[in-house]
């Protein structure tokens, strides 16, 4: 932690747990955030983590943002999730007009969510753009006040993307989020079908990064650097959770056909111990690879591919990481793994679930991180 400001804001994160302790039950059957324990982050001011200096915001700096992520994950994976999302999406206000920003964020407890995929279409008109176009993976979307789209603008020089910011009321929403994983995120389809968007809500990211309008170093980091590391900091805080879960059961549990509890077999402690290194390593990883960009941002230092791809590399590596440690963990809880209520079993659908993001599976990211490893480029446009 950089600041006491950074850490006040960590002792909030921290200061939930017993309030996520005694609603996670209901998160499974709602499949979503109760409304008391939104009202607490939003309390905790954990929404407004990236928001710019100008509009009442910390900027926290991106390692700090990550362990207050980690530490809600680890209270649990839905509420780490459905923070970073709106979280994370504050930024954005680092590359918009101060007047549209202090529209969308400036109450401090608004809550912007949506998808950064490009399914939608903005056809412009005077003032703006008509917007049509259904996206998945609405994270948190029930608690919103604003939703975001990726959309697609047809130009005389080719298409762009923009990320047009509508009022959740425009929205429609289609329950879908019948899942096994971070059941409580609440993670619908929406649409919009023909809607205005003014010029100002239409935020243009070339590169997949908005053009900083605010002086703070925040802004210049790449916004998929960091978009990449909220997503794998879900999932290592996940995984040291299932890390705590086990220690417990092992030091009270003892397997059928043994007289000693579970903490005193051999390949129980070695697997522990390979989790504790599978966590440590890929957060250090993600740690220093993000680290270098933030150290760029503040040089005035555009990052270049190679530092791009390695914090994509990072991510990756640090959430196939997780979900070893899990997998693990899981395995050495034998039968006592496979009950709902139990952490392990919960541990296990949420990191499987957070790993499928594309923004950090290995499928989508390792074959164009090698191409720049290689001196290549990435082979396609979004990286």
């Amino acid at each position: 932690m950089e600041t006491d400001e950074a850490g006040d804001l960590l002792g909030g994160a921290r200061a939930l747990e017993p309030l996520v302790e005694s609603l996670r039950n209901r998160f499974d059957n709602a499949r979503q955030l109760p409304s008391e324990l939104v009202d607490a982050i939003g309390d905790a001011k954990l929404f407004s983590m990236w928001l710019p200096r100008a509009l009442g915001g910390p900027e926290l700096p991106p390692l700090s943002f990550l362990e207050v992520i980690e530490e809600l994950s680890r209270q649990d994976g839905s509420v780490g999730w459905c923070t970073v999302i709106p979280a994370g999406y504050g930024r954005l206000a680092g590359g918009m007009a101060q007047h549209t920003a202090s529209e969308i964020f400036g109450s401090g407890r608004a809550v912007l969510v949506g998808t950064l995929n490009p399914a939608g279409k903005a056809e412009p008109v005077p003032g703006g753009y008509r917007v049509t176009g259904r996206w998945s993976y609405g994270s948190f979307i029930t608690h919103s006040q604003w939703v975001l789209g990726g959309c697609i603008v047809q130009g005389d020089s080719g298409a762009a993307v923009r990320l047009c910011i509508f009022p959740r009321a425009d929205v429609e929403v289609f329950d879908i989020w019948h899942v096994g994983g971070l059941r409580g995120t609440g993670s619908n389809d929406y649409q919009v079908t023909d809607v205005f968007v003014p010029e100002e809500r239409a935020v243009p990211i070339p590169g997949f990064s908005p053009v900083p309008v605010q002086p703070g170093a925040l802004y210049a980091v790449p916004m998929l650097a960091t978009f990449v590391s909220c997503i794998a900091i879900v999932t290592l805080g996940i995984a040291r959770a299932s890390i705590e879960a086990l220690m417990q059961i092992a030091s009270a549990k003892t397997p059928t056909g043994s007289d000693a509890v579970l903490r005193e077999k051999p390949s129980v402690q070695t697997d522990l111990a390979r989790a504790e290194a599978l966590v440590r390593s890929g957060r250090a990883f993600l740690f220093d690879a993000l680290g270098a960009c933030w150290d760029d941002a503040l040089a005035g230092r555009p990052a270049t591919l190679q530092r791009r791809a390695l914090v994509r590399l990072a991510a990756c590596q640090a959430t196939q990481n997780a979900v070893q440690a899990v997998d693990l963990m899981y395995a050495c809880g034998g039968g006592t793994s496979l009950f709902e209520g139990n952490r392990l079993e919960r541990c296990f659908r949420d990191v499987h679930a957070g790993a499928q993001h594309f923004a950090v599976a290995p499928l989508s990211n390792l074959e164009p991180i090698g191409r720049v490893l290689f001196g290549l480029d990435p082979g396609r446009a979004r990286f």
